[in-house]
């Protein structure tokens, strides 16, 4: 008889095993954990290590412009609206979920139906899009960019 209360393991019939804990979601209970007993220096150090994900060069971001990552599986456009200063953003449109192609100018560019999004802030500033983009908190480190996803 199997004991459903230990078993860690998701079943369905054809469906490969699955654990029930993520990586991701361990790290953050014990982040929450540490955090709880006092430890915030080692709870603050797994928060990070459970989302904080390189980019890459800053240098490598045209000024005025922006540049396209896969990260962790999500599409994710970067942009240099002023020199050194970089925003990140999702890069599927809120219109229709198609892929942002484009940066021109303080804009980036859904082309599928013409939605325009603003560099800085991720607003919408033209097109059918109804409402602005996701934005992720991007870090400069020692010239190295890094992600909060």
């Amino acid at each position: 008889m199997e004991n459903s209360a230990c078993n860690q393991w998701e079943r369905e019939p054809g469906i490969e095993l699955k654990p029930s804990v993520s990586r991701r979601n361990l790290l953050k209970a014990a982040a929450i954990g540490l955090g709880a007993l006092g430890f915030s220096a080692s709870a603050d150090a797994a928060m990070a290590a459970s989302s904080l994900v390189k980019v890459g060069k800053a240098s490598a971001i045209p000024l005025k412009s922006g540049k396209s990552y896969t990260l962790k599986g999500k599409y994710i456009i970067v942009t240099q609206p002023k020199k050194g200063v970089f925003k990140a953003f999702t890069g599927i449109c809120t219109h229709e979920g198609e892929r942002i192609t484009a940066v021109t100018g303080t804009n980036m560019v859904c082309r599928a139906h013409g939605s325009y999004f603003n560099t800085t802030s991720g607003k919408v500033t033209g097109g059918p899009a109804p409402v602005a983009l996701k934005t992720y908190k991007i870090t400069n480190k020692k010239g190295v960019l890094y992600i909060s996803l």
